[in-house]
């Protein structure tokens, strides 16, 4: 029960992120004032820039990716004149941009391996949705995603190694649809550059931080009861860029074509 989302950007001003892991610097000269977008991430990531109105603002008309620790110059430029012109000119009048981790991969990229699951050794859950799962899987982010019927205070350990480029542990509150972006989670990029994300984790319940790298098998949350739910769960996904991809586990191949089955490790 989780819906993927982007990092939306308001200028200057970031929302949902960590503020120094990237943004907008601004600079101005007589005739511009222009935008240069940074990433101080080891991973790349995919800018988005959506116009909101009809001003001739110049501002790139496709994603831009932006390279692992690397900055795009001038990525929105809005000439003076329309600043002068109207005292109440905001940004987030006219365009609105949002950031997500990653890029689109072909799929002669992504690695096919098989994948721990992400709970201990000894351990034995049931699978409550898996792939294709009518309440909430049916999207394109969470087609082949597992939820396993994990207590909370339960640890989660990593299905892949792989590095840490989101720990988010604030949220308390749980509920229908209006809660879907408050779930505490960690995500991970993985080296053939697709990204596992672990949802509905405990309040302060991150072991890791953001840059860590991590082994498979490795403890990196408790399990919790937070954001999009109706049961305390672990949401586990595998995506190529914002696409959910079937995986495979070491365990049993067959693991998430079914719901209503029981897994152990």
């Amino acid at each position: 029960m989780f819906r993927f989302y982007t990092l939306i950007l308001s200028l200057l001003v970031l929302q949902g992120m960590q503020a120094q892991d990237f943004g907008y610097t601004k600079s101005e000269n007589d005739s511009l004032v222009s935008y240069t977008f940074y990433n101080k991430l080891p991973i790349p990531v995919t800018l988005t820039v959506s116009k909101k109105s009809t001003l001739d603002l110049l501002l790139p008309s496709a994603p831009i990716v932006c390279s692992p620790t690397d900055s795009i110059i001038g990525v929105i430029e809005i000439p003076k004149s329309f600043i002068d012109a109207d005292p109440d000119f905001e940004t987030s009048d006219h365009f609105s941009s949002s950031v997500s981790y990653g890029k689109q991969l072909e799929d002669s990229e992504v690695e096919d391996v098989l994948y721990e699951l992400p709970f201990q050794t000894g351990k034995r859950y049931k699978i409550i949705q898996g792939f294709n799962g009518k309440f909430s899987h049916s999207s394109d982010q969470s087609r082949f995603a597992i939820d396993f019927k994990i207590a909370i205070g339960d640890t989660i350990v990593a299905a892949r190694s792989g590095r840490v480029v989101s720990a988010i542990e604030h949220f308390t509150e749980r509920g229908g649809r209006d809660y879907r972006d408050k779930a505490n989670q960690v995500v991970i990029y993985h080296d053939d550059g697709t990204l596992a994300f672990y949802v509905h984790l405990d309040k302060d319940g991150a072991l890791v931080d953001v840059g860590d790298l991590v082994e498979a098998g490795q403890n990196i949350g408790i399990s919790g009861y937070t954001g999009f739910t109706t049961t305390p769960h672990l949401h586990f996904v595998v995506r190529n860029f914002r696409d959910a991809i079937p995986i495979r586990f070491k365990a049993n191949k067959k693991i998430g074509k079914r719901s209503g089955v029981w897994v152990k490790k």
